[in-house]
């Protein structure tokens, strides 16, 4: 009953507990974890998987904005939309979301970067299903790389496993996961957090959820994805690091998309980035800090020099009447000194003599 068959079409066996190829490899039939949730396989289960982390999403936006409401309340909203504080989110969230990845893009209120945003995750997709349909578990499923890892050999009574996969190649899958996908998983919940803060509009705040849930998603759908698939073909422990670091490349297709660009056309990238806009911002905001410093430097300098010139039009002002106060008391000395000369000389001067006629009597 299992692929390839010796049967057109292959038989079916509900009842067995193994299934076995024309090759002689055979697999057991229990029931597998997304069989034992009521889902038909592992695609479906896919969709499901995406709407309980779209779900776990909304609920943390919603308790992180009721609470930031709760301790924002009764303050006036220009406090609380402070520009400063945005100024410092939109940075936070260009380190959050990697400013070497074309998923700055999405911070950007620029179509053609949505576009580019959407064609790669459109192309991780596309890629990671690809090996979600490999991972299925089915028997007649021509497009399944499910390997048969049981030997039911005709002469014996029990079937022989061969897979040789252990607890280290486990060990090693789980290092590999973390060292990998761990900080998107912690950036992408940072900024479905930062999409919470009441401070931002809800367009932004939008953008913010849009783009933290998408980074969340991709990197725990690789983790399912790398972990179905490894359950199913994996025999050994090699190549469980094999398969991982296979799937885990498409992660990093944003970053090398993002390197393409920048060799194609470095302006166009720069224009386009949120962190190039800030700079720009940032180094209008020191030139006309500067210049405003400069004009009241040249003004300070300017006062200073009138304050200058008027303390010395001030200190020659008080000299020369110093001046003349000192001439008023060298004249007052020569008249004193001059009235007292002639008084000398009227004591010296005799006082005149009159001579009578006689005869004229």
């Amino acid at each position: 009953c299992g692929n390839p068959s010796d049967f057109k079409p292959p038989l079916v066996c509900d009842e067995c507990t193994m299934c076995c190829n024309a090759q002689g490899d055979c697999h057991s039939t229990h029931e597998k974890f997304v069989q034992k949730t009521k889902f038909q396989n592992y695609l479906f289960f896919s969709f499901a998987f995406f709407g309980m982390l779209f779900a776990a999403s909304g609920v943390l936006a919603s308790a992180v904005y009721a609470r930031d409401r709760h301790r924002n309340r009764g303050l006036p909203e220009s406090s609380v939309r402070c520009p400063s504080y945005r100024d410092k989110d939109r940075k936070y969230a260009l380190s959050t979301i990697g400013n070497d990845s074309v998923y700055q893009f999405f911070l950007r209120n620029s179509w053609q970067g949505w576009i580019i945003v959407l064609l790669t995750l459109t192309a991780q997709f596309w890629l990671l299903f690809i090996f979600v349909e490999g991972a299925e578990n089915s028997w007649t499923n021509e497009d399944s790389d499910l390997v048969y890892t049981w030997q039911c050999r005709r002469d014996e009574v029990e079937c022989v496993n061969t897979n040789e996969l252990s607890e280290r190649g486990w060990i090693a899958f789980v290092i590999l996961m973390i060292a990998h996908l761990l900080k998107d998983i912690i950036n992408g919940t940072k900024l479905i957090v930062l999409s919470a803060k009441q401070r931002h509009s809800h367009y932004k705040r939008a953008r913010f959820f849009v783009g933290g849930t998408l980074l969340t998603t991709v990197s725990l759908f690789t983790l399912y994805v790398s972990t179905i698939y490894n359950y199913a073909i994996a025999t050994n422990d090699r190549e469980i690091i094999e398969n991982s670091v296979i799937i885990l490349f498409i992660c990093d297709i944003d970053e090398m998309l993002f390197g393409i660009l920048m060799v194609i056309n470095e302006d166009w990238v720069r224009s386009m980035s949120i962190e190039e806009k800030e700079n720009n911002q940032d180094a209008a905001v020191e030139t006309s800090r500067k210049e405003i410093i400069g004009s009241l430097k040249e003004e300070s300098r300017h006062e200073t020099n009138q304050t200058l010139a008027l303390e010395d039009q001030t200190g020659a002002v008080s000299s020369l009447n110093d001046e003349v106060q000192s001439l008023k008391t060298v004249v007052g000395a020569l008249q004193e000194t001059v009235r007292q000369q002639n008084e000398q000389l009227m004591r010296l001067i005799p006082p005149p003599r009159y001579e009578h006629d006689c005869a004229s009597f």
